[in-house]
């Protein structure tokens, strides 16, 4: 019995070991890479690092890109959609666009990011934003942790 009692111990510290330290890799790899392998299996050309002040000094990472032409919402949603897939995530709510179609925005959760915000009571550490460019005539992407706080 006692052999049995150590054996099991024994598995359940290697199985809790691994997790451990599967979820502390996982979040310094979504933390280092996410957003652009996010972008990378979207297709999206990465146009910089979001370095606005605002999202520095909140500890927030960004990352933007464009696609060309514009999009719509059921297209801006499918793509949110891919994006928080890529990340480990899944869409939590997203807002409603105004009347010409020209921004979406989504909020999204994964466990692999530990920094979280609470927004209309559910947890979210995922923001996609879209915006149509006329000027340029293609639609704009911003991708965030745990928020966007620039303008988009």
């Amino acid at each position: 019995m006692k052999f049995k009692f150590r054996a099991a111990v024994t598995v359940a510290v290697v199985f809790w070991t691994v997790v451990f330290v599967q979820i502390a890799v996982t979040r310094l790899y979504m933390s280092k890479t996410g957003f652009t392998q996010a972008f990378a299996r979207n297709q999206l050309v990465v146009t910089k690092e979001n370095t606005d002040s605002r999202n520095t000094q909140e500890g927030n990472t960004c990352i933007e890109g464009r696609v060309l032409g514009k999009m719509v919402k059921e297209d801006m949603a499918e793509l949110a959609e891919e994006l928080f897939r890529s990340m480990g995530g899944s869409r939590v709510l997203d807002s409603s666009m105004d009347t010409y179609g020209n921004y979406y925005v989504a909020y999204g959760y994964t466990s692999g990011i530990a920094n979280t915000k609470n927004v209309n009571g559910k947890n979210i550490n995922l923001n996609v934003a879209m915006s149509y460019n006329e000027e340029e005539n293609c639609t704009e992407i911003i991708m965030g942790t745990p928020l966007i706080n620039s303008d988009f």
